[in-house]
This record gives structure tokens, C-alpha cells and sequence, in this order.
């Protein structure tokens, strides 16, 4: 049985994700969503299909959005989604995607929450490393029981509550906020103009000029190149400062180079 995962990730945690379970199901081929931005349709080729992401803004990112509007899936394919997250409390990622795929006459046969820890340190920092490392030792444990489910074709869902809120929160930010998002940025003068972060922005929004890092309007504000900085020169507004950064311990930074 032939599977094909899409995965986006800034930090590792969806990637590992994904690797773990094409690791798990076996002849499974992935890629990232990043490297098919340019591509008006996406024609599906497998069985089964499976999409890996993170929540933002307690929903499915934008990139990830626009991918799945993009997506064409044979209708016999057996699709799951896997959304990790900081908290599956607050989640309307996989009630939006069969939402998108249902619009198309698609189906999402199958969604997971897998809660690992919230990457977005303007609202709060990371936990200690021994907290982290519980975490995400549960993750996996989640992860195995996501791949006994795959491996069966089995129709499951968890549970989201109250939607609507949520779905309307994400709306709100990325027709708000997101837009400007880049505009909180900023580079310290430590900054070496290594051009780690240019390389390892998920939409190409971020350029070096005359020794300096800027940042275009096109954010996703998943902020990958805050946390992959080698000298943690950028910030995002005024409460990254001093925050301890974040990569998935089994996961490197080449490996989260998708362009």
C-alpha cells in the first residue's frame, strides 16, 4: 500500500511526526508542502495520503490551508490528518480540513491531535527540558497508537470542542493580524548575516540586503527563523527576549530546509 505524507514544519515537532509514522506504516514517501508552493494543482498518486502540521491560532495555518484547496485526492484514498499542538483543548485544525476537502467532494477519513508543546513564545516560554522531554516521550506514545490506526484504515476522529470559537479566532488573526506580522520582527546587531533564516522560511519571506535581515508581508508567523537563529538575534515585539529557542531534539535544521 502506497502512502504519501505532506507534512509543514518549523521547528521539527511535525516533521518528527511524520517521520515517525512513515516509519511506522513502511513504503511511505514524504514531502514537504512548503516545496510545492508553485504548483496550481497537486495530483495525488497513492492510497493513502496523509497531512502532518502544526495549530496556529488554534487552526490549520494558511500554507497549510492553501495546500489542501490545491490537493487532488482519488477518491478511493484513505486520508488522515495528524495536527500537533501545544494544547488539543483549543483545536478547529481538523473540522477545517474536512471542511475543505468536503467542498471538493473529498474525504478526510481520519484526524489526530497529537499534543506535543507550544513552540510561540509571545505568549509564553518553554517549558524545562525535563518537561519537554516528558512531553514529547508522550507524543510518541500517541504517534504509536495513530500508526496501529493508520495501519488498519480505521475511521477515527478526536474530539474538538467548541469549533466555532476557534475557527473564528484563526479567521480574525489571519485577516487582522497576520498581515502585519511582519513588522514585529526585528535583528539584533549580533546578527553574523549567516542567512540561516532566509533558508529556512517555509514561503521565502525573508531577505538579506546590504548585511541586514528583512522581513517581506508574505508571514506565516510560524516562526521558524526566530528559533533556528545560531546567535538568537531576532526577536518577535517584546516578550521573546531572553526565551529559551526550540528545535525537536531528533530533528536538524538541514532536515527542516524545504527550499
Amino acid at each position: 500500500m502506497k502512502t504519501t505524507i505532506y507534512y509543514y514544519s518549523a521547528t521539527g515537532n511535525s516533521l518528527h511526526a511524520a517521520k515517525k509514522i512513515s516509519e511506522g506504516i513502511g513504503d511511505c514517501k514524504l514531502v514537504a508542502m512548503a516545496s510545492l508552493g508553485d504548483q496550481n494543482k497537486i495530483l495525488v498518486d497513492g492510497d493513502q495520503i496523509g497531512l502532518v502540521f502544526p495549530l496556529h491560532y488554534f487552526s490549520v495555518p494558511p500554507l497549510v490551508r492553501e495546500f489542501v484547496e490545491r490537493l487532488e485526492i482519488p477518491s478511493a484514498a484513505y486520508v488522515f490528518a495528524v495536527v500537533t499542538c501545544g494544547s488539543s483543548a483549543f483545536s478547529s485544525a481538523l473540522s477545517r480540513v474536512k471542511h475543505i476537502l468536503g467542498k471538493k467532494d473529498q474525504q478526510l477519513s481520519a484526524g489526530f491531535l497529537v499534543q506535543m508543546l507550544s513552540i510561540y513564545l509571545p505568549l509564553s516560554a518553554l517549558p524545562s527540558i525535563d518537561k519537554q522531554d516528558k512531553l514529547l516521550a508522550k507524543a510518541d506514545r500517541k504517534l504509536d497508537r495513530i500508526i496501529a490506526m493508520i495501519s488498519k484504515r480505521e475511521h477515527h476522529f478526536d474530539g474538538e470542542h467548541i469549533k466555532s470559537l476557534w475557527t473564528a479566532i484563526s479567521r480574525y488573526w489571519q485577516k487582522n493580524q497576520l498581515p502585519n506580522s511582519y513588522k514585529k520582527f526585528s535583528c539584533a546587531d549580533s546578527c553574523t548575516v549567516c542567512g540561516l533564516c532566509k533558508k529556512i522560511c517555509p514561503v521565502g519571506n525573508i531577505q538579506l540586503e546590504s548585511g541586514k535581515v528583512q522581513w517581506l508581508n508574505n508571514c506565516q508567523e510560524c516562526l521558524a527563523c526566530l528559533h533556528v537563529c545560531p546567535v538568537q538575534c531576532i526577536e518577535f515585539g517584546k516578550r521573546t527576549s531572553g526565551r529559551r529557542r526550540y528545535r525537536h531534539p531528533q530533528i536538524t535544521v538541514k532536515e527542516l530546509i524545504t527550499k
